[in-house]
C-alpha cells in the first residue's frame, strides 16, 4: 500500500470525523475533551494527519452511537447511527472466520487495528457487491498481512 493510499484514507476518515464534531456543534476543543483526547491529537485526526486508534472508533460509538464502519469507509457524507444501519452478523461472522483461517494458514498474525481496518473495508466490498468474493478477502489480507 502507497503512503498516498494511506494519506487519502485518513483524510477522508478525518473529513467523517469532522462532520460528526459539526453535527454536534461543539468546538474542536470542546469536541476532544468530550472524547477523552487531547485538542492536538484530535486535530490531527480531523486533518487526517494521525491515524485514529481503535479505542476513539469505540468511544465515538459508545458516547455518540458513530457507526464504526461508516467512520472507516463512508461513503455517506453525513454521520451513520449504528443503529440506523444493521449489521449483517453472519455476514461479518464469515469474514472474520475467513480471514482467522488465511492468517492462521500463512502463520501470521495482524493487529488488532489492522484487522478491524481490513474486515471493515472487506465487509463494505460485499455489501455493495452482494456477494463474498473469498479470493478478494484473501487478496487484501496479503496486503495487509
Amino acid at each position: 500500500m502507497s503512503s498516498i493510499a494511506t494519506i487519502e484514507r485518513n483524510a477522508a476518515l478525518g473529513a467523517r470525523l469532522a462532520a460528526v464534531r459539526a453535527a454536534t456543534g461543539l468546538s474542536q476543543n470542546a469536541f476532544a475533551e468530550s472524547l477523552g483526547v487531547s485538542p492536538r491529537a484530535y486535530v490531527n485526526y480531523e486533518r487526517g494527519e494521525r491515524e485514529m486508534p481503535v479505542a476513539l472508533f469505540r468511544t465515538l460509538y459508545e458516547i455518540r452511537g458513530i457507526d464504526p464502519a461508516w467512520l472507516l469507509v463512508g461513503p455517506e457524507a453525513e454521520p451513520v447511527r449504528a443503529l440506523e444501519r444493521q449489521l449483517d452478523l453472519e455476514l461479518l461472522e464469515e469474514l472474520m472466520r475467513i480471514v482467522e483461517e488465511a492468517l492462521r494458514r500463512a502463520h501470521k498474525t495482524l493487529k488488532p487495528a489492522k484487522k478491524a481496518r481490513l474486515v471493515g473495508l472487506a465487509y463494505a466490498r460485499c455489501i455493495r457487491s452482494g456477494q463474498v468474493n473469498v479470493g478478494e478477502v484473501r487478496d487484501m489480507l496479503s496486503l495487509a498481512a
